[in-house]
């Protein structure tokens, strides 16, 4: 009776322990399913930030706004902080979901979405510490404008 006993309190520890296991290892897979979103939210937000500053620059190109020198590596700054979290920010989990307007081809060619932005993280560096003036403004402004462009032709789902 005791060893009854005994073998059914184990399978019973047992029952409890696989289904604590299941339950961490579900529960962490949950966890990080529900985390995607803020992966499409930041790198939304980083588009954003990047928006309104290649703004700015536009408006100095066009002589809306005096150039300005610190003001333009500010612009780079935000640029080259977008080129280093860029990468980490599409995982498989965020494909969908969100508004996110991230293209399947980032996923079926990451290798190209990655050099795509090592390009551009190139080119914002050449450009930093190099925009003396107007001139410097308007042939960088060109380059780093195509390496959006480009990207955002080939990784980017247009909306209307």
């Amino acid at each position: 009776m005791f060893r009854k006993l005994t073998v059914a309190f184990a399978v019973i520890l047992l029952g409890v322990t696989a289904a604590a296991i299941a339950s961490s290892y579900y529960g962490k897979a949950i966890a990080a399913a529900q985390s995607c979103p803020e992966f499409i939210k930041k790198r939304q937000t980083l588009m954003k930030k990047s928006g309104e500053e290649a703004k700015i620059g536009t408006a100095m190109i066009k002589g809306e706004r005096p150039f300005d020198a610190a003001k333009v590596e500010e612009i780079y700054g935000a640029f080259a902080n977008d080129a280093k979290q860029m990468p980490t920010l599409f995982p498989d989990c965020s494909k969908t979901g969100a508004k996110t307007t991230a293209a399947p081809a980032i996923w079926e060619r990451m290798d190209d979405f990655k050099a795509a932005i090592a390009k551009f993280a190139d080119d914002i560096k050449a450009a930093q510490g190099n925009t003396k003036d107007l001139d410097a403004l308007k042939a960088n402004f060109q380059t780093i404008g195509k390496n959006c462009s480009n990207c955002h032709q080939s990784f980017r789902i247009k909306t209307s």
